[in-house]
C-alpha cells in the first residue's frame, strides 16, 4: 500500500521535513505544545488535501467553498480528499442545534411528513381525508342500520350568493330541504369563566350562537347534538321568508344507511362534496356532514380535517416541522425558541447601590446624560429618595421608574424610544447592552408554530423528540412498532436515525438532546458530534484529520472513542491525529513525534515509524511519560485537607443548576482542588455556570446570572475571583503576546523617550501598530497582503511597502540599544528578557512566560498563530504578572488542553506556585496527572446528564481511589499502577 508522502515542508516553524504517513492506517502525530504538530497536520497535510480536492471542481463550484491558502511545500504525493474534525467550536448562531448538527433532526422532520398523524388541538382525534369510497366505508361503519340526512354546510360568511338570488339558485339545482340546527344559548357561568367583558360592556350573559351544541366525541369523531328542523324551501311561505342569514345546512340525501344502499351514498356523496364547493367560496375541500335521525354527527372531507371541528392542519412538509424555515418557524420568535427584551439584572447590576450611585447602568452611560438629569428631576418632584439603595426602595416607586407614566418616560419609555432611532449602530449597540433572551410566551421555546406540534408519532411531537437526551431517544426508536405500510414508507428514514443515534451513545455524547444549542457545547462535545456524523455518512477512501478528540473525555470514555477511530479506519479511511493521551498513542499503528522543542526550537521531525518501536526510543519526549518507571512517584507531597475542621472554605450550598441535584460543595482555599468525573456530570454547571457567577457578582466584579444555588459561605476570604477558560485570545492578526500581557505599553514608551524620537516628535503611539501614524499605511501593520485570486486560492504574500516589518521606514530607523521596534518584537521571550534586564515592568510579566514554558515565543508573534495550549498558558501567564496577590480564587476550565506530558508538570508547578503565594485553585479536569496531583477531589456523577449531577466521592487522590463507585478513582488507581515497577 502506497504512503501520503510530503517533502520540503516549511509551513510556520517546520524545518524543511519529509514525512512518510501510511494510507489506511491510524497515525497520531505528538510532540511538545508548539513544536508543529498543527501545522504538519492541519496546515499542510489537510489544506493541501482539501485544496486538491476542491481544484477538482468546477468553477462555479468552487466559489461557494471555503478556500484553504496554499501550504508552504515542495511537493506532496498520494493524498486523499481531506475532512479535518477541529476541536474548536466555531458556532455562533444560535439556530444551530444537536440535532441540525448532527442532522438527526433532518431525518426526524422527515419522518414526521411520511408516518407523523395530525390530531386536532381542540378536539385531540386524528384528522384523516377521506375520498368517496372511504368516505362510504366510514358513514357505513358508524351508522349501520341508522337512517339519517346527508348535508352540506352553507356558511354564514362565504355564501357563493346571497338572500333571494342564492334561493332561487338552489331550486334551479333541484334542492328542496334546508337543514337548520338547533340555536343553543351560552350559559352565565360561561360568560363570567371568559372574563368580567360581558357585564362591561352591558350586553346580556346569553347570546345566539350558530353552531349546534357539541355533547360529547366519540373515538371515531362522531358527536351527539340536539336534532334541528328541516324546512321545505321551495314553498311559497318559505320563499317569502328567505333563507336564514346564519349558518344552515342543504339536504342532499335522506336514507338508510346499509350495505344496500352503498351505491347510493356514494352517488349522495360526490354530489354533497362538489355543492360543499360550489356554493361556499372560502372553502377549497370539499366536504359534507352526515347527520343521523337520533342526533348523531360526522364530517367527512378530501382534506385532512378533524371529524368534529372541521380543523384543517397544514400540508404535512417537512419544512413545517424546521424553525429554519418561515413554513414551520414560530411566528413570534421567528424560530429562536427566545424573544430579546429588557433584563432588569442587566439594566439594574447591582441593587444595592442607590439611584444617585447608578443603580440604573443605562442612565449614567455618558451619552444619556440628558435622561439623567430629567429622571434626577423627576425622583426630587415626586420625593423618591434617590439616596436609598434600589432593593429597599417601595415597590410602587420602583415599578413608576421601570414602567413610567405621563410624567416621567421610564426605563421602558428609554428603550422604546431607542427602538424607533435604531437604524444607528451606536444605538443598537447600546440596546443589545441591556437586552436579554426570554422564553417565546407563544411556542415555550419549542420554536415551531402550534399546528407542527400537533403531529404525532406514537403520542409524540416532534418538539417532545428534541426534548429527550440521546439515550432516551435511542431507546423510543429501538422500542417503536410501525406497521408495514409505515416500515416500506420511512424504513429507510428509520435506519438512518436508528444508526446515528447509535454513533452518538458510541462517542459518549449520550446525555444531550436534540434541540440543545450547538454554541452551548465544549470544544470536545462539538469534536465528537462531528465524529459521530462522520461515521454515520459512512465516507471511505478519505483522510480525516483529527485534533485531540479525547478532549473533555473522562478516561472510561476513551475505549468508546478509540474504537469509533477504528471503526471509521476500517471504512478504509487514513487517520492523522494529533494527541496527547496514551491510551490514542497506544491504540495508534503509525506514529510522528514532532520536537524535540516548542516554537523555533521544534519543527523537526524526532521520530516517524510504527508504535511497537516508538516505546525503544531513547531520544523521544513523549516515551518516558509513557514507560513505567521506578523514579515515577508523586508530584510532591499532597496538602493535607480536613474539611471538617478546615477553617478556609467556600461553601456553595443547594446548586440545582441543570442536572445537579440540591448539592451542597466545599471548597478549600488555599489548595490545589479537582473537580472531576465523566463528560456531562455537572462539571461546568457547578464551576463555570454556578460557583464563578455566584462569587463574582459576591465580589462586586462582574454581573451575571447564576444556575440556582440557595447559599454561598465564606466569600471574606476571598478578594478577587478569576476564569481562565479556553476562549481563544486576541483575534487580530496586530495582536500578540507582548500586546495580551500589556508590556507593549511599556517597550512603545522606552522607543519614544530615545533622543532621537524626542527630536522628530514620535510619542508611544507613534510605534503603536493599532493606530495610523508610525505603522505601514499599506498593510495597516500586519505585516502582509492577501490578494484575492477570484476562482483561485486567495496568494497571501508580505507586504511589498514595509518587506512584513510593520512599519514605516522613519519609524525603523530609531533605535534602543542597537535594535529597532521590529528587532525587538522579533526576539524570542527568553533574548527578551536578557535585552530588558534593567525594566522590571517588562521583564516581571515575560518571566512569568518562561515559567508556564512559552520563553520560546516571539514577541511580536500574531496571536492568531498561536496553538490551543499556548494561548491558555499565555491566560494563565497574564493572570500570574498582573494579579500576583493573596486571597485570588483560580477557576481553570481544563488546562492541560493540548499540553504535553511535560507541560503538564510545568503547568502543575505554576499551580502550585500560586498556592505557596496565598492564592487558590480549582480546576475541571480529566488529566489523571493533575488530579493525583491534587489536594483535593470533588468527584461528580456517577454518570452523564439525568444519572449525574451527584457527589459520588471528595478527598485526596488516595481517598477516591478507595471508593469502588467513583469511575474516576478507579481510572487513577490503574494509571498509578501501571506507571509503578516494582
Amino acid at each position: 500500500m502506497k504512503d501520503i508522502h510530503l517533502w520540503g515542508v516549511k509551513q510556520n516553524n517546520l524545518k524543511n521535513i519529509e514525512v512518510k504517513i501510511p494510507v489506511g492506517s491510524m497515525t497520531v502525530i505528538c510532540g511538545p505544545s508548539g513544536s508543529g504538530k498543527s501545522s504538519l497536520a492541519f496546515e499542510t497535510l489537510f489544506a493541501e488535501g482539501q485544496r486538491r480536492f476542491i481544484e477538482s471542481m468546477s468553477n462555479y463550484a468552487r466559489q461557494f467553498l471555503n478556500k484553504a491558502p496554499k501550504p508552504d511545500i515542495e511537493g506532496i504525493n498520494n493524498i486523499p480528499p481531506a475532512i479535518s474534525i477541529e476541536q474548536k467550536n466555531t458556532v455562533k448562531s444560535s439556530r444551530s442545534t444537536v440535532g441540525t448538527t448532527t442532522e438527526i433532526i433532518d431525518y426526524l422532520r422527515l419522518l414526521y411528513e411520511k408516518i407523523g398523524k395530525s390530531y386536532c388541538p381542540t378536539h385531540h382525534c386524528p384528522t384523516e381525508k377521506e375520498s368517496v369510497t372511504e368516505a362510504t366505508d366510514k358513514v357505513l361503519k358508524n351508522f349501520a342500520g341508522k337512517r339519517g340526512y346527508l348535508l352540506v354546510e352553507i356558511n354564514s360568511e362565504g355564501r357563493v350568493a346571497e338572500g333571494k338570488k342564492l334561493h332561487s339558485l338552489l331550486l334551479q339545482d333541484g334542492y328542496l330541504r334546508i337543514y337548520i340546527p338547533k340555536v343553543t344559548e351560552v350559559k352565565k357561568p360561561a360568560a363570567k369563566a371568559a372574563g368580567k367583558k360581558t357585564k362591561a360592556s352591558g350586553k346580556k350573559a346569553s347570546k345566539k350562537v350558530e353552531t349546534p351544541e357539541i355533547v360529547a366525541t366519540h373515538p371515531g369523531g362522531l358527536t351527539n347534538e340536539e336534532m334541528g328542523t328541516v324546512v321545505e324551501i321551495g314553498e311559497a311561505a318559505a320563499i317569502k321568508k328567505g333563507l336564514p342569514k346564519e349558518t344552515f345546512y342543504l339536504v342532499i340525501d335522506r336514507m338508510s344507511f346499509n350495505e344496500d344502499e352503498r351505491g347510493r351514498l356514494a352517488d349522495s356523496l360526490t354530489q354533497a362534496y362538489e355543492a360543499s364547493i360550489k356554493y361556499n367560496t372560502h372553502l377549497i375541500t370539499r366536504r359534507a356532514t352526515i347527520l343521523s335521525t337520533d342526533g348523531e354527527r360526522l364530517q367527512v372531507s378530501e382534506e385532512a380535517s378533524c371529524p368534529v371541528c372541521g380543523y384543517t392542519p397544514p400540508p404535512l412538509s417537512s419544512k413545517l416541522f424546521s424553525f429554519n424555515s418561515p413554513i414551520g418557524a414560530c411566528p413570534t420568535c421567528k424560530g429562536f425558541g427566545n424573544i430579546l427584551d429588557i433584563d432588569e439584572e442587566k439594566v439594574i447590576p447591582n441593587p444595592n447601590l442607590s439611584l444617585a450611585q447608578g443603580a440604573l447602568s443605562p442612565f449614567w452611560m455618558p451619552s444619556a446624560a440628558h435622561e439623567k438629569k430629567q429622571l434626577l428631576a423627576y425622583c426630587k418632584k415626586t420625593k423618591i429618595d434617590t439616596h436609598t439603595p434600589w432593593k429597599d426602595l417601595p415597590k410602587a416607586e420602583r415599578d413608576v421608574i421601570w414602567n413610567g407614566n405621563k410624567d416621567f418616560f421610564g426605563v421602558r419609555g428609554l428603550f422604546e424610544y431607542l427602538d424607533q432611532i435604531k437604524y444607528k449602530m451606536h444605538v443598537r449597540v447600546f440596546i443589545s447592552r441591556f437586552r436579554s433572551p426570554f422564553q417565546c410566551p407563544t411556542c415555550k421555546g419549542a420554536r415551531l408554530r402550534t399546528e407542527a406540534n400537533h403531529v404525532l408519532i406514537a403520542n409524540s411531537n416532534i418538539n417532545d423528540l428534541s426534548n429527550l437526551t440521546i439515550e432516551d431517544l435511542n431507546t423510543f426508536f429501538q422500542k417503536l412498532e410501525v406497521t408495514p405500510f409505515q416500515q416500506e414508507v420511512a424504513g429507510e428514514v428509520l435506519k438512518q436515525i436508528r444508526s446515528r443515534l447509535e454513533f452518538l451513545m458510541r462517542v459518549g455524547v449520550h446525555y444531550l438532546s436534540l434541540g440543545r444549542e450547538t454554541r452551548t457545547l465544549s470544544g470536545g462535545e462539538y469534536q465528537r458530534l462531528i465524529l459521530a456524523n462522520q461515521l454515520g455518512m459512512g465516507l471511505s477512501q478519505a483522510l480525516y484529520v483529527l485534533d485531540e478528540p479525547t478532549v473533555g473525555l473522562h478516561p472510561r470514555d476513551n475505549d468508546r472513542l478509540i474504537s469509533i477511530l477504528k471503526d471509521l479506519k476500517d471504512l478504509g479511511n487514513t487517520l492523522v491525529i494529533v494527541e496527547h493521551d496514551h491510551d490514542v498513542i497506544k491504540a495508534s499503528e503509525h506514529i510522528i513525534e514532532m520536537g524535540p522543542g516548542s516554537g523555533y526550537l521544534g519543527g523537526e521531525v524526532v521520530y516517524s515509524g510504527t508504535t511497537e518501536k516508538f516505546y525503544d526510543y531513547e531520544k523521544s519526549n513523549t516515551v518516558p511519560f509513557l514507560k513505567p518507571s521506578k523514579n515515577w512517584q508523586a508530584l510532591r507531597t499532597i496538602r493535607p485537607v480536613d474539611v471538617d475542621n478546615y477553617k478556609v472554605k467556600i461553601e456553595l450550598k443547594g446548586a440545582k443548576g441543570h442536572n445537579l441535584k440540591n448539592l451542597d460543595v466545599t471548597f478549600p482555599l488555599n489548595r490545589l482542588v479537582t473537580v472531576t468525573g465523566v463528560s456531562g456530570s455537572g462539571k461546568s454547571t457547578l464551576i463555570s455556570k454556578t460557583l464563578y457567577p455566584a462569587l463574582a457578582r459576591a465580589l462586586d466584579i462582574e454581573y451575571m446570572p447564576a444556575q440556582d444555588y440557595s447559599g454561598l459561605d465564606g466569600v471574606e476570604h476571598i478578594k478577587n475571583v478569576l476564569l481562565i477558560d479556553q476562549s481563544p485570545i486576541g483575534k487580530s492578526a496586530r495582536s500578540s503576546p507582548i500586546t495580551y500581557l500589556k508590556a507593549f505599553d511599556a517597550i512603545r514608551m522606552i522607543m519614544s523617550t530615545t533622543p532621537e524620537s524626542q527630536s522628530r516628535g514620535y510619542t508611544a503611539g507613534t510605534f503603536s501598530l493599532n493606530v495610523d501614524g508610525g505603522r505601514c499605511p499599506a498593510c495597516k501593520g500586519t505585516g502582509y497582503e492577501e490578494i484575492d485570486m477570484m476562482f483561485m486560492d486567495n496568494v497571501v504574500i508580505p507586504c511589498d511597502v514595509c518587506d512584513g516589518k510593520k512599519y514605516r521606514p522613519e519609524i525603523l530607523e530609531i533605535q534602543y540599544k542597537n535594535k529597532n521596534i521590529h528587532e525587538i518584537l522579533s526576539m524570542t521571550v527568553n533574548e527578551a528578557m536578557n535585552f530588558f534586564v534593567a525594566h522590571p515592568n517588562i521583564r516581571k510579566p515575560l518571566s512569568v512566560l518562561k515559567e508556564v514554558g512559552l520563553d520560546y515565543l516571539q514577541l511580536g508573534q500574531p496571536a492568531n498563530s498561536l496553538s490551543g495550549g499556548e494561548s491558555q498558558r499565555l491566560k494563565i501567564a497574564k493572570e500570574l504578572s498582573q494579579v500576583q496577590q493573596k486571597s485570588t480564587l483560580y477557576i481553570l476550565d481544563e488546562p492541560t488542553t493540548g499540553l504535553h506530558f511535560r507541560e503538564v508538570e510545568l503547568l502543575m508547578k505554576v499551580l502550585n506556585k500560586l498556592i505557596e503565594t496565598g492564592g487558590s485553585v480549582v480546576v475541571v479536569e480529566h488529566n489523571l496527572d493533575v488530579i493525583r496531583g491534587s489536594d483535593y477531589v470533588i468527584d461528580l456523577g456517577p454518570e452523564a446528564g439525568k444519572k449525574g449531577g451527584n457527589i459520588v466521592a471528595t478527598g485526596t487522590p488516595d481517598d477516591i481511589m478507595k471508593v469502588k463507585k467513583s469511575l474516576t478513582g478507579q481510572y487513577l488507581k490503574r494509571y498509578i499502577e501501571s506507571h509503578q515497577t516494582s
